[in-house]
């Protein structure tokens, strides 16, 4: 005769066995490869910043990292694959800062950084650059205003997308300095780049600025840090040229799908901030004009809540409008 106790001890016990899998599997991790989704085409910031911490952590790791670039709708094409991703550690999100403004120009958008992730850890930050073509005919910030003043709209601004962080920092800009900029969309930085060179748009706030200002093939006419950023001394902080408060950093880094497992979290970001630490990372970032990230949680949680605080009021404060 079954008694209500061998019932409940039968329950408990399949309870058990249930969450047993889950923390087997956390202590166990990884046990295969791992892809990392990178939402923008390849050669652009995010791309390379996870390519520079690629090999240490799969020596860390002991699996391969795959990675797949889906570009699209401001990195929101990809970032919707890996909130589908089953939350075990097996497919990755490199975000970046663009990500960021995914809930503020759509707050029902179907991804959302801090809702539908967990953060990992940073793997590089930066300042944008605004840059200007040599075509444009402006060799400093004061004359670029000047020409933007002089033909109200003929100056056209590149950006990785409508609603960007490269498009509200567009739009800060055009209401700081009290200019008019005509808004031209692409897919990422890399295929803005070349037309940005060619002179087939004038502007863009880039975050791999530094090999373009060095061989003159655009010019640097501000950069958003809150002082000199340290590979680009020359070009003057956007604060120092009347720009008051115009300090937005650049970052990307790795994300889970919510809900997975915290030691796994715990395990891919003990891999990612040792491999941060070398001498080899912090030469890489150096070359693109990045800071190797602390591969830590903590502090891109922080960034994320800011930058969505600082959207929210570009947006609210312009009165920009998207089709949501």
């Amino acid at each position: 005769m079954t008694t209500r106790r061998s019932v409940l001890t039968h329950s408990a016990a399949v309870l058990a066995a249930l969450s047993l899998p889950r923390g087997a599997f956390a202590q166990g991790f990884p046990t295969k490869p791992i892809k990392v989704v990178v939402p923008f085409p390849p050669g652009g910031p995010a791309d390379t910043a996870v390519r520079i911490a690629q090999a240490g952590m799969e020596k860390a790791l002991g699996q391969s990292l795959i990675l797949e670039n889906v570009a699209g709708a401001a990195g929101g094409i990809g970032a919707q694959r890996v909130k589908a991703a089953e939350p075990d550690g097996y497919t990755l999100l490199q975000a970046a800062s663009p990500h960021t403004t995914n809930a503020a120009v759509k707050p029902h958008a179907n991804v959302d950084l801090l809702r539908d992730f967990e953060p990992i850890g940073q793997t590089g930050n930066s300042a944008y650059t605004l840059c200007a073509s040599k075509a444009s005919g402006a060799k400093t910030f004061a004359e670029m205003v000047a020409l933007a003043k002089a033909k109200p709209g003929e100056l056209k601004i590149g950006s990785v997308g409508l609603g960007s962080a490269h498009h509200l920092i567009a739009e800060m800009l055009k209401s700081a300095a009290g200019i008019e900029l005509t808004h031209v969309p692409y897919r990422g930085e890399a295929p803005a780049i070349p037309d940005l060179v060619a002179g087939r748009i004038d502007l863009m706030f880039l975050t791999t600025a530094k090999p373009l200002v060095d061989d003159g093939r655009v010019i640097g006419l501000g950069v958003t840090s809150d002082g000199p950023w340290f590979n680009l001394p020359s070009v003057p902080p956007l604060t120092s040229l009347g720009l008051k408060d115009f300090v937005v950093p650049g970052w990307n880094g790795l994300m889970a799908p919510k809900g997975t497992p915290a030691a796994v979290i715990a395990r891919l970001s003990e891999a990612l901030s040792a491999t941060l630490k070398t001498d080899a990372s912090a030469r890489a970032f150096g070359a693109m004009g990045f800071k190797p990230g602390s591969g830590t949680p903590g502090p891109m949680k922080a960034q994320i809540e800011a930058d969505m605080r600082l959207f929210t009021t570009v947006i609210r404060e312009r009165n920009l409008k998207f089709d949501t």
